[in-house]
């Protein structure tokens, strides 16, 4: 049954999806305007790629407790919180850039206190979602906020430049401030359910009550092993692909157009052309085998991959094979999310999520740091080829796994 019509007639999913809508777009502004503006400073491409760190510290640092009060406290007003949070750090970029200061630790920080309120964002927005919308409509909500999310990422950036070419710089961090105050709004107006007033906590946390609820998700993730294996599998493969997207796709672009930087561009725009195809995919599918599709987008990832280690001679199979890996993407994080939201309980979907969230950004760091130190070495052809075959054997792992956990069901039922 196609379900669109009294999902988007639903108000707070609506409300919800204008806010990451706008708060995407001011997120693109801030992204574009804080690296052209250290690239212009710098000239250094050491201190463009050292931007991503304290992010994924702050990540490190602060997800579980996010977690925790995503489950405790009104996710409604946690979001709130974040975004206003994050009008003052855009704000603030802002007027230092707008005043031409170029001290790098002051933008790491502003980089760590983003990566502090996503943090508590994120495991937020992914409460409050299943608090508004019905545990059938799910899947769907969250393909259609992956869509709109992949479809800013491919037309914002011909308006940010735009923008940039007529205006000062600064002026994309106070469009980010504005993006989120509208961002704001919209949350606020989210009417307040059953479900999200229930998990209001009428005391303040102690370390001891933060460790224990911290306990108490692991311990249902331990004991609740498909949605281990959800999150295990979902994850393993940004071992490979970190690296691959970071080191692979630019090298890839060089070895076809010698140092054409439009090759990259048209590269990484097939991959999110790829990133869309899969998305308006998932928006109308319905599904309940969730390992079964993460297992298929990752077979995405690596025929894709496989792809590419031709795509120095033959230009369009390097563009076909980067639209072909595209389309895994969202076949992997939106079942992804759609199984912590049923399958983990109300009291725990926060803290579940915000571990989704750690494992991978421990696999994103072990393969930058892989990359750096081993994989990033390796001819383009051989690290596309490796991390192709990588995806290939966990993928057929993970289809084993899985076509195994019916059979033992059934087996235990019929018992």
């Amino acid at each position: 049954m196609d379900s669109s019509p009294s999902l988007w007639k639903n108000s707070s999913f609506l409300k919800l999806w204008l806010a990451q809508m706008t708060a995407s777009i001011g997120d693109h502004c801030y992204s574009f305007a804080l690296l052209w503006y250290l690239l212009q400073a710098t000239k250094s491409g050491t201190v463009l790629s050292l931007l991503a760190i304290p992010e994924m510290v702050a990540g490190l640092m602060f997800y579980l407790v996010g977690g925790v009060m995503a489950d405790r406290y009104s996710p409604r007003m946690l979001m709130v919180g974040a975004d206003v949070a994050r009008i003052l750090v855009a704000i603030t970029v802002g007027i230092l850039v707008y005043m031409g200061v170029e001290e790098f630790a002051f933008f790491l920080a502003a980089q760590f206190l983003l990566g502090l309120f996503s943090s508590l964002f994120q495991p937020a927005r992914t409460v409050a979602l299943k608090s508004v919308v019905p545990q059938e409509q799910l899947g769907r909500a969250n393909a259609i906020l992956d869509t709109t999310f992949r479809t800013i990422r491919i037309i914002a950036p011909m308006s940010i430049g735009l923008v940039a070419s007529i205006m000062p710089l600064s002026t994309l961090f106070f469009v980010n401030a504005g993006s989120y105050l509208i961002s704001v709004l919209f949350l606020y107006a989210i009417r307040i359910s059953l479900t999200d007033q229930q998990q209001v906590s009428p005391t303040k946390m102690t370390p001891r009550q933060y460790a224990r609820d911290i306990a108490a998700g692991l311990q249902e993730l331990k004991q609740n092993r498909a949605l281990f294996l959800i999150l295990l599998f979902s994850n393993m493969g940004f071992l490979v692909w970190q690296v691959t997207y970071t080191v692979g796709f630019p090298f890839m672009a060089e070895r076809m157009q010698q140092g054409n930087g439009s090759t990259l561009a048209v590269l990484l725009g097939f991959y999110g052309i790829g990133n869309l195809l899969g998305s308006l995919y998932m928006a109308r599918s319905f599904y309940t085998r969730y390992l079964f599709v993460i297992m298929i987008g990752w077979v995405f990832q690596a025929v894709g991959f496989l792809l590419l280690t031709a795509g120095g001679t033959a230009h369009w199979i390097a563009f076909l094979g980067a639209a072909v890996a595209g389309i895994g993407g969202p076949l992997i994080g939106i079942p992804t999310v759609t199984a912590i939201q049923i399958k983990a309980s109300s009291n725990s979907t926060g803290k579940i999520f915000a571990i989704n969230m750690l494992l991978f950004t421990f696999f994103c760091t072990l393969s930058s740091s892989l990359g750096a130190i081993w994989m990033g070495k390796w001819p383009v052809e051989q690290l596309f080829l490796v991390s192709g075959l990588f995806l290939a054997v966990m993928s057929f792992a993970g289809f084993l796994i899985e076509k195994r956990k019916p059979t033992e069901q059934h087996q235990s039922s019929s018992a």
